[in-house]
């Protein structure tokens, strides 16, 4: 049973992120929001759990990538694309899919290349789902107009979703925010702390921030 235990968080995080598709079609935009970032909590214990009890197999790997095509790709990729079919009705809507397309290329690339271990090549597929998960959250409890008049336009996002897709695969390193690296990296606390602060000033369009802060700071190798 052990062994399996990490397995059923994953299959876990799968199962919601099914719910999380099938609640953006029903056009509970918040629902399906939450239930991305629940899968985003359960990808960072599930790895950890399977390190701690010695029970990483090769299986498991596999299964979280899947889980994570599924949770990361797929469900914020349909989130989007529902919200700006709904909020905008644009044709631009359809350039949401690029987040599975290029999170399916991202997942096959950190597959098969031993070394993202310490650190990832391409922006994470995890960073990138909470990004746009933030988005329609943003749309209901963003109370500044300037944000909600300059982000929630079509345009906006579709240029964000771009850049966004083109990060995914592309060769800059990300560091690693593992549980037992970040305790042995000063830099990686501080950003911590820092991530903590942010969201406590601009709620959900802190996640934002955050993300846009942990790509620079990545690409200027501010934090490795």
């Amino acid at each position: 049973m052990k062994k399996n235990i990490a397995n059923l968080i994953t299959l876990m995080s799968l199962f919601i992120g099914v719910i999380s598709i099938i609640k953006s079609f029903n056009l509970q935009f918040e629902l399906s929001a939450y239930l991305i970032f629940t899968c985003f909590l359960l990808d960072g214990i599930d790895g950890s759990i399977a390190r701690f009890l010695k029970t990483s197999t090769d299986f498991g790997k596999q299964l979280d990538s899947f889980s994570d095509l599924v949770c990361f790709g797929l469900a914020p990729g349909l989130l989007i694309y529902n919200f700006m079919y709904i909020e905008f009705n644009s044709t631009s809507s359809y350039i949401a899919l690029l987040i599975p397309v290029c999170s399916a290329l991202r997942l096959s690339k950190y597959n098969t290349d031993t070394n993202q271990t310490t650190s990832f090549s391409g922006l994470t597929t995890p960073a990138n789902a909470v990004f746009f998960g933030a988005i329609p959250l943003i749309s209901i409890y963003e109370k500044n107009t300037f944000i909600t008049q300059t982000l929630l336009q079509p345009s906006t996002i579709s240029i964000l979703l771009i850049i966004m897709s083109i990060l995914l695969i592309s060769k800059f390193n990300t560091f690693n925010l593992r549980i037992d690296i970040i305790a042995l990296n000063q830099r990686k606390m501080y950003f911590i702390f820092l991530s903590i602060m942010i969201l406590s000033i601009f709620n959900f369009t802190g996640l934002l921030i955050i993300i846009f802060l942990y790509i620079l700071f990545s690409i200027f190798k501010i934090i490795i």
